[in-house]
């Protein structure tokens, strides 16, 4: 009698049908945390989003925007002028993700010599 295996859990991350694993990619990419940081103070333009975070180019700071706003973590306000003023905010769900990043950031400050130390006995030893 052949036995099928246990349906694997939906909300587990290391399952590739974790439907949370869209957004996890989503926050661990190059810029998104960044870009999330850059609007830690308010609502903020794009041309500021993007001189804040320096090395973004415009194609991909936008593909990131559209990304952010997609997943609920950022909100896209156009103000009805000419031309449009569009600028982006936290929505809560960003904000809840920033007081984590706020507990990663403290720790790469805290650690950060100990990081460095490391990667140069690495280096050494290569």
């Amino acid at each position: 009698m052949k036995v099928s295996p246990a349906p694997t859990d939906p909300s587990d991350p290391m399952h590739a049908d974790c439907p949370g694993r869209e957004v996890f990619k989503l926050i661990t990419g190059r810029w998104s945390l960044l870009i999330l940081w850059s609007l830690k103070s308010g609502p903020v333009r794009f041309h500021r989003i993007r001189d804040t975070v320096e090395g973004i180019s415009e194609r991909v700071l936008s593909s990131s925007l559209k990304d952010l706003c997609r997943h609920g973590l950022i909100s896209r306000h156009v103000d009805p002028s000419v031309p449009p003023k569009v600028s982006y905010s936290l929505t809560q769900s960003g904000e809840g993700l920033l007081d984590i990043t706020d507990q990663l950031t403290g720790w790469i400050a805290r650690e950060l010599d100990n990081i460095d130390a490391a990667k140069r006995r690495y280096d050494r030893a290569q």
